[in-house]
């Protein structure tokens, strides 16, 4: 009897001492991480916002392999930038079914962290899942956070600009800081023309960041070329993301300057058919168009017609040639909805030109 109750001491400790094991063992884990900014800064042009934070439950059993993989509020509150969840259905959750119902999350099941690592969810690679690389990038990105415990970047919670201009004199342009102290700010570059394109030469400037603005000195600031110029910076302690361009460029949280070019409102007109300036660079005009209006009389709303979209992606621009031709025979062809002439015969339009660093030009305008 003494034996038989050892025994059955025995194997109920061993018992015990397995399900403590176990439950040690088994973990469950959370990650979570940005599907934007997955190449940032190096994409040329950069003009993209920030969509959403990926965010993931991972279980994995005594051998450090995933036996689950689940979602975890991607698109709620604090997910997305501001709670802005209508954003989320409208923009980016088609995107993120598109990868879920693509057996994304399967894909990491099995593997153990370093096979995660492993994994190419690069455009055409054999973990990629189509029409959906960026979501898978940052999968595999919050998968791996999760193992090692950190988290993806968070959102700027800064109206406007984050660092927006106090002051320009002379060769010295000062903008103030505006973002969280815990933002380890470092200036990339500065870019020129609204689609970020051209960078300024690193040597024709110097930059100092102070605790509440920073300054940018230029080597002679009538090298620059009149239009807008984007302030390339980041969070070098990979915290933060960067400042965003939602809203458009006037309302955007990303830094931003112009340089004017000294153009009178006259030394603009239509002319032949285009755009003519009375000094100065066509070209660069029309790389810092802000909008083109197109506005039908008896209308009360116009076409808006944009190189750069209001969520920072490139548009469809129609409206102007390469030398600042009416494009009088253009088609709209909306997201949503059926294409339509910019202009319909018979019709008066007013056309409204916007770009950064001149005089707005509006002049009138039928189609024969």
């Amino acid at each position: 009897m003494k034996t038989y109750r050892l025994m059955l001491a025995l194997v109920m400790a061993f018992c015990m001492m397995l399900t403590a094991s176990q439950a040690l063992a088994h973990q469950t884990l959370e990650g979570d991480a940005n599907v934007d900014q997955r190449c940032y800064p190096s994409i040329d042009p950069f003009i993209h916002p920030p969509f959403y934070n990926i965010r993931l439950t991972i279980e994995v059993d005594d051998d450090g392999v995933i036996t689950a993989v689940r979602d975890n509020g991607t698109g709620g509150p604090g997910s997305v930038q501001g709670d802005d969840e209508d954003f989320w259905i409208k923009k980016n959750k088609p995107y993120f079914d598109v990868a879920v119902d693509g057996g994304l999350l399967e894909k990491f099941i099995g593997k153990t962290l370093e096979e995660v690592k492993a994994m190419d969810m690069n455009p055409g690679g054999p973990d990629a899942v189509s029409g959906a690389t960026m979501v898978g990038a940052a999968a595999q990105e919050a998968v791996v956070n999760a193992f090692e415990g950190k988290a993806g970047k968070t959102f700027l919670n800064v109206e406007g600009s984050a660092l927006p201009v106090e002051g320009l004199r002379g060769n010295v342009l000062t903008l103030a800081n505006a973002l969280p102290e815990d933002f380890d700010l470092q200036v990339l570059d500065i870019r020129w023309g609204v689609r970020n394109e051209e960078i300024v030469p690193a040597d024709s400037y110097a930059v100092e960041i102070g605790d509440r603005n920073v300054t940018i000195t230029f080597r002679d600031m009538a090298e620059l070329k009149a239009g807008y110029y984007y302030v390339n910076v980041v969070d070098a302690g990979a915290k933060y993301r960067s400042p965003s361009f939602e809203g458009g460029l006037a309302v955007a949280q990303a830094p931003w300057f112009v340089i004017d070019s000294g153009l009178k409102a006259e030394d603009i007109s239509f002319d032949c058919g285009g755009i003519v300036l009375a000094s100065g660079s066509i070209t660069d005009y029309l790389q810092n168009i802000q909008h083109v209006l197109v506005l039908a009389e008896g209308d009360e709303k116009a076409t808006e017609q944009e190189i750069i979209g209001h969520h920072g992606t490139v548009g469809s621009f129609i409206a102007l040639d390469e030398n600042g031709v009416l494009n009088v025979d253009g088609v709209v062809k909306p997201r949503k909805g059926d294409a339509y002439p910019l202009f319909e015969d018979g019709k008066q339009y007013t056309v409204t030109v916007a770009s950064f660093g001149y005089p707005e030009l509006a002049f009138s305008f039928a189609k024969d």
